[in-house]
């Protein structure tokens, strides 16, 4: 597993589910998000493959296929796992935002999407690095309640962080 897929507050892999608390050693593919403001993670999770489904399942459709088309629409997926292969450095994959190309560097504000197989990293579409403008367009083109189902999930499962934490609120953000 890449070490930027690790959770900052164990230093270790991610070992449950955030949503149904299996061992993930358990399940065939799981998923990590973490979110950067001014180069300090203030949100991580690992997801299982089950409850990611699930939770797509709650999005409504018409968010659904608007984070699709967004996605399809500003990234070049084809081209970028053609460039990099399956061998590509995983730092290849996150040096830069997937839907505008802003070198990582310069970025304030991002988030980290992995997929995983046991300890190993699925490269393709997966790994990737969103920026905060572009995470705020992609939050404009989804529904009042998929907001919703994303902020209760959030406050299910991320319950009292101090104030001055921000969590992806109102965007969910890479699954």
């Amino acid at each position: 597993m890449s070490s930027r897929f690790d959770s900052l507050e164990t230093g270790e892999a991610f070992r449950h589910c955030c949503a149904c608390d299996r061992n993930l050693t358990e399940v065939s593919m799981y998923i990590v998000n973490k979110s950067f403001a001014d180069d300090e993670c203030v949100y991580e999770m690992a997801m299982c493959i089950n409850c990611r489904e699930a939770m797509n399942e709650k999005l409504s459709e018409e968010s659904r296929v608007a984070m699709f088309d967004f996605i399809h629409d500003h990234a070049n997926i084809d081209e970028r796992e053609q460039e990099l292969g399956s061998d590509a450095d995983v730092a290849d994959y996150i040096s830069h935002c997937i839907t505008c190309d802003t070198d990582v560097s310069s970025l304030k504000n991002y988030s980290l999407g992995g997929m995983f197989a046991g300890e190993d990293l699925i490269k393709g579409v997966f790994p990737m690095l969103m920026c905060g403008k572009c995470e705020e367009k992609l939050n404009e083109t989804i529904s009042e309640e998929t907001r919703e189902v994303w902020d209760r999930f959030i406050g299910e499962h991320f319950p009292g962080p101090p104030s001055e934490v921000r969590l992806p609120t109102h965007k969910p953000v890479l699954i």
